[in-house]
């Protein structure tokens, strides 16, 4: 009887410890491999080069503290496409994150405007999306291939 005790327990003590593991059902993304499979899988009409994170700050203007990883991919110039993805420190610091990408975005709608104004429908709908920590920004005019990568990227 007390070995079938002790194995329950057992059985028990571990559930719990993987269930507290799991992040309750938070969703987890690598950035990286998402930020990869976003430039493999979307079409695009322009190589994307992969920025520093220097440059990402610079370009994005976030606040310190505020990110735990960011990949970001951008264009040559010739096109306004884009891809970032970044992992926050929490809901709070996703907000001020999406803040700084919804800026970077009107940014670039004004400065396409008069450089290639065949771009800014790109920018005008962009697939934009934040899921718990992490904030997914790609800008393509192909919406929803960028959606399907991104939910195959997303593990609960």
């Amino acid at each position: 009887m007390s070995k079938k005790l002790c194995l329950l327990l057992a059985a028990v003590l571990l559930a719990a410890a993987a269930a507290g593991c799991s992040r309750g059902g938070e969703a987890v993304l690598d950035v990286a491999a998402c930020a990869a499979a976003l430039r493999e899988e979307v079409p695009f009409s322009d190589e994307l080069e992969l920025l520093s994170d220097n440059m990402v700050d610079v370009l994005y203007r976030l606040e310190e503290g505020d990110v735990v990883k960011r990949q970001v991919y951008v264009s040559s110039g010739a096109t306004a496409e884009e891809i970032a993805v970044f992992e926050t420190t929490g809901p709070e610091a996703a907000k001020r994150v999406k803040a700084a990408v919804e800026e970077r975005i009107s940014e670039q709608r004004a400065a396409f405007a008069d450089y290639l104004p065949a771009e800014v429908p790109k920018l005008e709908d962009p697939f934009l999306q934040v899921t718990g920590r992490y904030v997914i920004l790609c800008v393509s005019g192909r919406n929803e291939a960028a959606r399907k990568v991104v939910a195959a990227q997303l593990k609960r």
